[in-house]
């Protein structure tokens, strides 16, 4: 698939308002190179900016008006100046795919060129170079190159240097069915050596797996490396209405209080999941249980904060002389 969509020329004769309606498909942005493929001759360029007519960005590109730019124009500018093989990542390329970010990354507009190449600096513009530019992989969103929403996704998250982000942000694409974990496990296959690359690892298997396993196999993890004892897991307890519900992980500390920690996967990241979530909490708290909740995420990157204040919660540690313990429950 070709990177850009293909010019055709505008007869000469046609007027200035029709070639704009014609360079609609760029929102009115325009290579000067390209402008006798409008119709255009240099010389009716510089006669349109030097009229203040339209504006000039950088060493190649007009916009077709003297107004501020629209988010869309601002894209343009960028592809046109940069270039093939030139395309839009990251956070640019899944907010044209419609990913609701949460991040003021997306202010900026996010582009790649090979290394060595050379484009405009602008404020909003955030230019990455790549020895990996792969035009035949890049697809067209309204018109423009991008990288694949996997691609982009696996970027936004490595190029950011907090793990807590990066993890939250493929939590986040996945659920909000951009991309699936299997499409993003193939490209994390495919990217070499990027930050955090791990940690995307285990955030695409925990929003695969919804949390449901592996946030019990860390919490016994984290109870032998800091020292607590092991909770009884899944324990079947009656809430305050008698129904009975699973709890994550449970201890009871030397005064007799029962101190319970629910581990939330991926899924309880979702609206309907998540007042469910609340319900479940009021419903424990009153048996007279003290709830804490943790994400798989922190106990992965953060476990001795969870440890930490399970302990002053009144978790028991281990009293062992040799400081290990054996699999029994508490």
């Amino acid at each position: 698939m070709s990177s850009w969509p293909e010019f055709r020329p505008c007869p000469v004769s046609r007027g200035i308002e029709e070639i704009t309606v014609r360079a609609g498909w760029t929102g009115g942005v325009l290579r000067q190179d390209d402008a006798a493929l409008f119709g255009l001759t240099p010389a009716e360029v510089r006669a349109q900016v030097k009229g203040s007519r339209w504006s000039r960005w950088g060493d190649h590109v007009v916009i077709m008006h003297n107004g501020p730019p629209t988010r869309r124009q601002l894209m343009w500018v960028a592809l046109l100046d940069a270039g093939p093989p030139a395309a839009l990542v990251a956070h640019t390329a899944l907010e044209l795919n419609g990913f609701r970010s949460f991040a003021s990354e997306q202010e900026l507009v996010h582009l790649v060129i090979p290394r060595g190449s050379r484009t405009s600096t602008f404020a909003w513009l955030r230019v990455h170079e790549s020895r990996r530019v792969r035009p035949a992989e890049h697809v067209l969103v309204e018109g423009m190159p991008t990288t694949s929403i996997a691609q982009s996704a696996i970027d936004a998250a490595a190029w950011q240097p907090h793990k807590r982000f990066a993890w939250a942000l493929i939590t986040a694409v996945v659920q909000q069915r951009l991309v699936t974990p299997e499409e993003l496990d193939d490209a994390l296959r495919c990217v070499g050596r990027v930050r955090h690359k791990a940690v995307l690892r285990l955030a695409v298997a925990d929003v695969r797996a919804g949390g449901t396993t592996t946030g019990e196999a860390d919490v016994v993890r984290m109870c032998r490396r800091f020292g607590l004892q092991l909770p009884r897991r899944q324990a079947r307890r009656p809430d305050a209405s008698g129904r009975l519900r699973y709890l994550d992980a449970e201890w009871v500390s030397f005064g007799g209080d029962r101190i319970v920690l629910e581990v939330d996967g991926a899924h309880h990241m979702e609206v309907v999941q998540w007042q469910s979530d609340m319900e479940r909490e009021r419903a424990v708290v009153l048996t007279g249980a003290r709830v804490l909740r943790t994400s798989n995420m922190e106990l992965r990157l953060s476990p001795q904060t969870v440890a930490a204040d399970l302990s002053r919660a009144g978790v028991p540690r281990v009293v062992s002389g040799s400081g290990r313990q054996d699999d029994r429950e508490c």
